[in-house]
């Protein structure tokens, strides 16, 4: 079935006709306690499936928007068990254990009787304690002097997201390189069209890195994300701060070797705060 078929995201769409893309990709009805269905969104789609960052927002948006959910986001682990289809789903959560300064969660995303991803979320209450920030943003041009451009390519999430480029851009020409490339990118990165930012969109930002793999070789071989952590630095005027302008998001990888490799992220804001970080594991094929 296709999603323009869906009768659920038919339903989202009329409910919600100048919702921005990312909202609608996100959208969750509750059905029970614990219980959310939704429907995957054309617009983000990848090469198979759905664009990982847009599926990890979608689980968390079931913990935020959960009756029981006390605190924001503080970090969050999602495994990658299959590619979704073009129907609807349900997300699953659990609340482990709510204690004084954190709750624990437990969720699944399940598709036609298939477990098609299964995460960890903490949530847990920022206090007005010691701070401290030992590391300084990269020396790099502002987003508007690196040439922001809509995102182009063969994924069609490619293009809910705009980039700038300052270092490791990617190669679409599909020719192996005939010397490694750098596993290392500079970009901004922003919602498109520009959404302010809250902690869904700032979990999809996390995974809107191409794989290393990509930029080393130059050619798309079959791969995706098995497993993504994403931790929230940023608190709640870290991101009204930001708003809608871009971030600065620096990924880089260390080794590539059996069929896997890492891949680490940092994202940054416009005046030089950590908002985030996070790893990711990749399987490759050849």
């Amino acid at each position: 079935m296709q999603a323009g078929n869906d009768p659920l995201a038919q339903q989202m769409d009329a409910a919600m006709p100048d919702t921005h893309p990312f909202d609608l990709a996100t959208a969750l009805t509750a059905t029970d306690t614990g219980v959310w269905r939704g429907a995957p969104a054309p617009d983000y789609a990848n090469m198979v499936g759905s664009f990982g960052g847009a599926t990890t927002a979608t689980v968390l948006n079931a913990v935020l928007s959960d009756d029981r959910c006390q605190s924001d986001p503080v970090s969050m682990t999602i495994n990658l068990l299959s590619a979704m289809g073009t129907g609807g789903f349900e997300v699953v959560s659990k609340l482990c254990r709510t204690g004084k300064y954190t709750q624990h969660w437990t969720l699944e995303l399940v598709q036609d009787g298939n477990i098609c991803a299964a995460a960890t979320v903490v949530c847990g209450h920022r206090g007005d304690t010691f701070a401290y920030q030992p590391v300084t943003m990269p020396d790099v041009p502002p987003a508007e002097a690196a040439g922001m451009r809509d995102g182009r390519g063969p994924l069609k999430w490619l293009e809910r997201y705009r980039f700038g480029f300052v270092s490791g851009g990617p190669d679409w020409t599909g020719k192996p390189k005939e010397q490694f490339g750098a596993s290392r990118t500079e970009v901004w990165v922003g919602d498109n069209p520009p959404r302010p930012m809250d902690y869904l969109s700032l979990a999809a930002l996390a995974d809107s890195f191409f794989l290393r793999l990509l930029h080393v070789r130059g050619t798309m071989q079959p791969m995706g994300s098995v497993s993504i952590t994403t931790h929230f630095l940023a608190n709640r005027a870290d991101i009204a701060a930001q708003g809608s302008a871009p971030v600065l998001g620096v990924a880089d990888a260390m080794r590539f070797q059996g069929n896997f490799h890492d891949q680490q992220m940092q994202l940054w804001s416009t005046d030089g705060k950590v908002l985030a970080t996070g790893t990711q594991l990749v399987w490759y094929r050849q």
